[in-house]
C-alpha cells in the first residue's frame, strides 16, 4: 500500500468545506464579536453562532453553510458593502456601524427580519442571499443623524426600559438601541421628565441607568440625546424643563438643572422645546434660548444642541419680531446660529399634503418653506415628524395607519441634504413598529415607492410576506386619499374630554369634528351638504376597508405573530370606519325623522367585532409586560397615571360615541365616558 494515499487523504478533506449543517457561522475578529454579541443574542435562535478567527474572509472556506465574514475595510463609518454567492457572504464596513449593517443585511439576506425590540423573524430554511444585494456600496442618505426620538412623556413601552432603573429595563433599552442599529440607525434620544427635579433621592439610581444606556449605545456606535423644555409656564407634560419660575435671573437656575440631567449621564445631544399652545414675549424667547445654549456649553463644552419647530396656528402663538410677522416656534431662526432647527410635523402629516386643520393648519406651509431655505442655503437643518400621535388619533383607538409610511417617504423623496432626520415615536404595538422601521431604513437608503420598503421589510415571510406588503401598500394608498386628501381623519380618530374642552376654547391638536348633538342642530341644506361630503365618502372608505380586511383573513397566517398582528391590524380599522359611519348615519336619520334602528345595530354589530380583535390581539402584544401596556391606572412619572393602550383595550371613544349618540336618538341621559385622565 502506498504510505503516502492517507496523507493525501487528509489533506484532501482538510481544504474541502465541511457539509452544510443547517446552522449559521458568523467569523469575526476577537475586536467585533463583542460588537455584535448582544445582537446576535437578542435574535434568539440557536442555529447562529460565532467563531473568533484572525482572519475571517479567509475562514469561509472551510464551510459550505451559511456563513458571514465581517471585516473591516476603506470605507466611511457607517458605509457598508456585501460580497460572496450564496450562503458564503463577506460583510464589510467601514466601522463599527458598517460593520454591523453589513452582517445584518447578510442576516437579512438569509430570510431573518428585525421588526420589534422583542422580536425577530426567523426563517425556517435560509435562503441564498439576492443578488440585488451583492457587490454593491452601501451609504447613507442622511449622513449625521438618522433616528428615533421615544416620546418618554407618553406611557408608552420606552418610558420603563429608557427611565425607570431596573435590570429588565435596561434590557429593553439595549434591545431597542439594537433594533436601531438593525434597521440602519445611529441617532436615539428620550425625553428628560421632572420626577428626579421633584424627588432628588431617586436621581442616583436614575442616572446609574442612564448611563448603562448610554454606555451600550456608545459601544455600538450609536449617539445619544436627551429632550427637555424651556419653559414650566408650557410644560403640560411632566417634561423636564429649566425655567420654572419667571426670576429676575434664570442662568443659575438654568445650570443647577443642566448638571442634575447632564453630570456623568453620556448625553452627546440636547433637544430643546417649548411647548405647546402657549408662547413667551419674543425677546424674552431669544434671550433665553441664548441663556440656556450658553448654559448647556459651561454644562458641557461641545454638546449640541437642536431646537423644535412646533406646530400650532393659533393668533396667540403669532408674534412680531425685527419687523417680521412669525409663528412662535419660528423665533428659533433669531438665536444662536450654534443651534440646529429641527422642523417638527404631526400625525400621518407631512410638509408637502394637505394638513386637514391639525393644530389649524391647512398645510405645515412655513414649516416646508423654512426647512427647504435652510437646505437650499445649505444650512444645518433637520426634520422631526411622527410615527404616531396616541392621544385619541391613531394607536389607542386602536387603528392601523400604513399612510404613516407614505407620509415619510414623501417627506424624504422631497427633502434633499438633511442633516438630521429623527421619528418621533409613540408607542409600536399594532403593527406602528413598522413605521420606525421602515422610516429608519429609507433614511438611510431611499426607495423609488414606499411600498418598496414595506416589500422589503415584509419579503423574509416569501409568498405570503409579498401578499401582504402589496395589501399593506393599497390600504396606505386609500388612508391617503381618505383621510387626508378627502379630510376625513377627523372620524377615523376619536375625541375625548379634553379635546372637546379645547373646542369651546378654540383649542385643536388633531382636526375637528362636528359632535353629533352639532350635526343634527344643523339645518336640512347644511346637513345634506354634509351627508355628501362626509358620510358618501365614510361609506365608500368603510367598503374598501372591509374588503381590504377580507384579504387579510384569507392570509394564510397559520401561528405567525407578525401576520396575525396584520390581518387583526386590517379588521379593527375596517370595523373603525363602519362604526363611526354608522354613528353619523344614525344621527342623519335621526334629524330627518328616520328609523334609527339598523344603524344602531349595525354600529353595535361593528363594536363587538372591534372587543372579539382587541381581546384576541391584547394576548400577542410583543412588550414582554403587555398588561402594563393596557393597565387602567398605573403609577410612573408621567402625566398619564395609566397604560398608554388603556382606551384601545376598552374601546372607550367607541364606547363614548356610541353613548353619545344613542342619548341623542334615543332620548337617554346615559353617562358619557370621558377617555381620559
Amino acid at each position: 500500500m502506498n504510505k503516502l494515499l492517507p496523507l493525501c487523504l487528509v489533506v484532501v478533506f482538510a481544504s474541502c468545506p465541511a457539509p452544510d449543517d443547517g446552522n449559521v457561522v458568523v467569523f469575526v475578529t476577537a475586536e467585533d464579536e463583542a460588537l455584535v454579541r448582544d445582537g446576535l443574542a437578542f435574535i434568539g435562535d440557536a442555529r447562529i453562532s460565532t467563531k473568533v478567527v484572525a482572519r475571517p474572509a479567509d475562514a469561509l472556506t472551510t464551510r459550505s453553510g451559511a456563513s458571514v465574514a465581517v471585516v473591516q475595510d476603506e470605507r466611511c463609518d457607517d458605509c457598508y458593502r456585501l460580497d460572496g454567492s450564496g450562503l458564503r457572504l463577506t460583510a464589510k464596513g467601514g466601522g463599527a456601524l458598517g460593520k454591523q449593517y453589513a452582517l445584518w443585511h447578510s442576516l437579512e439576506a438569509f430570510g431573518f427580519r428585525f421588526t420589534h425590540p422583542w422580536y425577530t423573524h426567523k426563517p425556517a430554511t435560509f435562503t441564498r442571499a439576492p443578488g440585488d444585494a451583492l457587490g454593491k456600496d452601501f451609504s447613507p442618505s442622511v449622513k449625521k443623524r438618522r433616528g428615533l426620538h421615544l416620546h418618554t412623556l407618553h406611557p408608552t413601552e420606552s418610558l420603563a426600559d429608557f427611565w425607570v432603573p431596573g435590570d429588565k429595563n435596561l434590557e429593553g433599552a439595549k434591545r431597542t438601541i439594537d433594533f436601531l442599529v438593525k434597521n440602519r440607525g445611529n441617532y436615539i434620544q428620550w425625553c428628560a421628565l421632572d420626577d428626579i427635579v421633584k424627588e432628588p433621592a431617586t436621581q442616583p439610581a436614575w442616572l446609574a441607568h442612564t448611563r448603562a444606556i448610554t454606555d451600550f449605545a456608545h459601544a455600538h456606535g450609536v449617539k445619544t440625546g436627551v429632550a427637555l423644555q424651556l419653559f414650566g409656564q408650557a410644560n403640560l407634560q411632566n417634561a423636564y424643563d429649566l425655567i420654572d419660575h419667571d426670576t429676575a435671573d434664570v442662568v443659575p437656575e438654568m445650570e443647577r438643572r443642566l448638571h442634575t440631567l447632564l453630570d456623568g449621564a453620556g448625553f452627546d445631544a440636547l433637544n430643546l422645546s417649548f411647548g405647546e399652545f402657549f408662547g413667551a414675549e419674543p425677546a424674552r424667547f431669544v434671550q433665553e434660548v441664548d441663556q440656556a445654549y450658553a448654559a448647556m456649553q459651561r454644562v458641557q463644552p461641545g454638546a449640541e444642541v437642536m431646537a423644535t419647530i412646533h406646530v400650532g396656528n393659533y393668533d396667540n402663538l403669532r408674534v412680531t419680531y425685527m419687523n417680521e410677522r412669525l409663528l412662535y416656534y419660528f423665533l428659533i431662526k433669531f438665536a444662536n446660529p450654534g443651534i440646529v432647527p429641527w422642523v417638527h410635523t404631526t400625525m400621518f402629516y407631512n410638509l408637502y399634503d394637505d394638513a386637514g386643520l391639525a393644530y389649524l393648519h391647512d398645510e405645515f406651509d412655513e414649516h416646508r418653506a423654512y426647512i427647504e431655505g435652510r437646505l437650499s442655503a445649505s444650512q444645518p437643518v433637520g426634520y422631526f415628524p411622527e410615527s404616531a400621535y396616541w392621544i385619541a388619533f391613531d394607536i389607542n383607538i386602536p387603528a392601523f395607519f400604513p399612510v404613516y409610511v407614505k407620509s415619510r417617504h414623501t417627506d424624504l423623496q422631497r427633502l434633499n441634504g438633511l442633516d438630521d432626520h429623527v421619528l418621533f415615536s409613540s408607542g409600536w404595538e399594532w403593527g406602528y413598529w413598522l413605521t420606525d422601521a421602515a422610516t429608519l431604513r429609507m433614511n438611510y437608503a431611499r426607495t423609488a415607492e414606499w411600498s418598496d420598503v414595506v416589500k422589503d421589510i415584509y419579503g423574509g415571510w416569501g409568498e405570503k410576506g409579498a401578499k401582504a406588503a402589496d395589501l399593506i401598500a393599497r390600504l396606505g394608498e386609500a388612508q391617503h386619499r381618505a383621510l387626508i386628501v378627502e379630510r376625513l381623519a377627523a372620524y377615523a380618530a376619536g375625541r375625548d374630554q379634553i379635546i372637546d374642552a379645547g373646542d369651546v376654547m378654540g383649542i385643536f391638536s388633531q382636526p375637528d369634528r362636528p359632535e353629533f348633538a352639532e350635526l343634527a342642530a344643523m339645518t336640512r341644506v347644511q346637513r345634506d351638504e354634509f351627508a355628501a361630503r362626509v358620510v358618501a365618502k365614510l361609506e365608500v372608505h368603510a367598503a374598501e376597508l372591509t374588503a381590504l380586511a377580507n384579504e387579510a383573513t384569507e392570509l394564510d397566517a397559520g401561528d405567525d405573530e407578525v401576520l396575525l398582528e396584520l390581518q387583526q391590524g386590517v379588521k379593527v380599522t375596517a370595523a373603525r370606519l363602519r362604526f363611526i359611519h354608522a354613528m353619523y348615519a344614525a344621527t342623519l336619520a335621526f334629524a330627518d325623522g328616520q328609523s334609527t334602528t339598523e344603524w344602531l345595530a349595525r354600529a353595535d354589530g361593528d363594536l363587538e367585532v372591534a372587543r372579539a380583535i382587541v381581546s384576541a390581539q391584547r394576548r400577542r402584544y410583543w412588550d414582554p409586560e403587555p398588561l402594563s401596556l393596557v393597565a387602567t391606572t398605573q403609577k410612573n412619572a408621567t402625566f398619564y397615571q395609566y397604560g398608554y393602550l388603556r382606551e384601545a383595550d376598552t374601546l372607550c371613544f367607541w364606547v363614548r360615541e356610541r353613548v353619545q349618540v344613542r342619548n341623542l336618538v334615543l332620548r337617554r341621559t346615559d353617562l358619557v365616558p370621558g377617555c381620559v385622565l
